[in-house]
Order: structure tokens, then sequence, then C-alpha cells
């Protein structure tokens, strides 16, 4: 026993007998009473997320993403699926691991984890559905601009991840180019252009960054996109081999990187030549993924510039808009962004 203890029961021994008796009476009380609360380890078959223990449910949208979790919990850390509840925190039900004991929430290990305001996510959830500046997002949600900034490329993380991993039957493939940017950067590569201004060099350059993007016919249009690093052929089928199916169709322009491409794979090609108005040939065609790239570049617009390092964000917000096909909430993005 330490010496803080010794001093206690030196004083106790010194008080007058009324004193310890009411002394004892007092214990014997504090001894009867139940314990307080304290996190326990309880079963993961129990009910689904509600109120925490502190009696507060979670921020709008985040209930959801709870109940999910709980139908299927698995620990962020090992994957073992021997889950317990372990109390609550932060509004947020807790839940521990018997396998490596660490305890976690259904925020951790995902884009969303330790950012803070969720009672706004949902209002930024929808701000990407409407598909509004950072500017008006900050003023939106009254907060700060680079908080909207960091938000909004914390709930593309997963989303732009996202894409088809294979596509098959009739294969359209086109470039699309983006002009190189540094909107952002403290300091550039090159002189600063004018804004609105053209580039400095006319027509394909380093001035330009090549997408390409692929687009199948089948009924859910499997779409992926890459950011090339040039036009070459090692390019292009380093991104087209590891999704192309062999018995796919592969219908491009005249480019040569593509036929140079489906040679090396082995697979049926159709090149349609638009210097001698090739537009289609016994049905095949270009113009899926030729209104994709329109409709990707409209709607990039907005933006008046995407900084180059984060043109994969935004590519992948587009996909994500596209598979929703317009019944896109911010319930289904703030699912999106916890993955």
């Amino acid at each position: 026993m330490g010496d803080d203890f010794q001093n206690l029961l030196g004083q106790v021994r010194a008080l007058p007998r009324a004193e310890l008796l009411t002394l004892d009476a007092a214990v014997r009380g504090l001894l009867s009473a139940p314990p307080p609360p304290v996190p326990t380890e309880q079963p993961s078959d129990m009910p689904g997320p509600g109120p925490t223990l502190s009696g507060e449910p979670p921020p709008e949208g985040i209930a959801a993403i709870e109940a999910t979790f709980a139908r299927a919990p698995e620990c962020p850390h090992c994957q073992s699926k021997r889950i317990g509840r372990w109390g609550s925190a932060n509004r947020l039900r807790r839940y521990r691991c018997k396998d490596c004991e660490i305890s976690f929430n259904c925020l951790t290990g995902t884009a969303l984890a330790q950012l803070h305001k969720r009672e706004l996510w949902a209002g930024h959830s929808q701000a990407l559905v409407d598909g509004i500046s950072l500017r008006k997002v900050a003023e939106r949600l009254d907060v700060d601009l680079t908080t909207a900034f960091r938000w909004r490329h914390r709930f593309l993380k997963a989303p732009k991840a996202v894409k088809a991993l294979k596509v098959q039957g009739t294969v359209e493939a086109d470039e699309t180019f983006f002009r190189r940017s540094f909107k952002g950067a403290r300091k550039l590569q090159r002189l600063p252009h004018k804004r609105g201004g053209d580039d400095a060099k006319p027509g394909l350059s380093d001035d330009q960054v090549p997408v390409l993007i692929v687009r199948d016919r089948t009924a859910a249009a499997a779409t992926t996109d890459a950011i090339l690093p040039d036009r070459s052929a090692e390019s292009i089928g380093a991104c087209l081999e590891p999704v192309l199916d062999r018995s796919a169709i592969l219908v491009t322009d005249a480019e040569m990187a593509f036929s140079t491409v489906a040679n090396k794979l082995e697979i049926a090609h159709v090149s349609l030549i638009a210097s001698k108005n090739e537009r289609s040939w016994e049905g095949y065609h270009i113009q899926h993924v030729n209104a994709y790239c329109n409709e990707l570049k409209g709607w990039m617009f907005r933006f008046r510039g995407v900084a180059t390092r984060y043109l994969d964000s935004y590519l992948g917000w587009h996909r994500m808009n596209d598979r929703d096909g317009g019944t896109q909430t911010a319930r289904t993005v703030l699912a999106a962004a916890w993955g």
C-alpha cells in the first residue's frame, strides 16, 4: 500500500467512535450500490445502432453507416470478424476486436476517419450532388475554404478508386485532353498563363494532359479511365491490358497506338479514320465514348480549371455521377465516401 493510503488509515483511527460509525455506514452504502457503467464486451449480434450511451443519436447520415457496419462488423486492423461492442465515444458506437484487442468505430480506417464537424457532412454530400465550387461550398456550410477543400478530396478518395474491372463486348476507347494546370501550387514549373488565354504551344503538346476513356456497350455501360503519362502504345496498353476482355471488339479512332495494342493483345479491332469521314463501320462507332468525353468536359467547365494533381479525383467524381444515372442523393454520396 502507498504512503497516502497509510496516512488515510492513521487519520481514520484517530476519529471518535461516533464519527467512525457514521463513516462505516457511508462506506457500507457505497459498497452496496451498483458499480458505475464501464465499457464491456458485448456480443456482436446485439441490436443495431441507435442512440449512444450518452443518449445522443449520431449525426444525420452517420446512422445509416453505423447500421451498415453493424450488419457485418469487421476489424479494420486485422480483418477479424470476432467483434464485440466496447461502449461509445463522440456519439459513435465503438467495437473491440477479440483477436488483436484493438478498439475502433465504423469510420476507423476509412477516408472519413478523424474528420470533424460530422453534423455538416450531409450538407457537404449534398454540395457534391449539386456539383458546386469550393467557394460556394464554404459559404453554404459556413466553413473555411481550406476545410471545404480537405473535405472534398477526403470524400472523393474512395470513389476515385472505383473503376470498371472488366470491359467486354463492344468496347469503345478514345482520348480526351485537359489543359495542364498548377492551380493552387505555390511554385510554377513554367511561366504563368494568362487566364482564359491560349496554350503556349498550339495543338497537342506538353501543355495538354491526355486521359484515356474506355467504355463498353453493356447495359451497365462499364467505364474506366486513366491519366496517361504520354500517348505511346506502352502507356495505352498498360491501361487496357488489365481490363479488356480478350473476346471484346475494340473500336477506336485511327491512332496507331491502339492498333499496336490490339495486335499485341490479339483482339479484334475496328479503326475509324475521321479524316476520311469514317463515322461508323457496319454498326461499329465510338459515339458512346465521345458523348461521355463531351459530357465530362462540359461538367468540368464549372470548376474553371482543375489542378492536374487532383484530376483523378474529379474523374472519379464524374464516374460516380454517371453510375448513379441522375439518382444521386446526399446519402448515397456519403456512403460512397465511406467506401
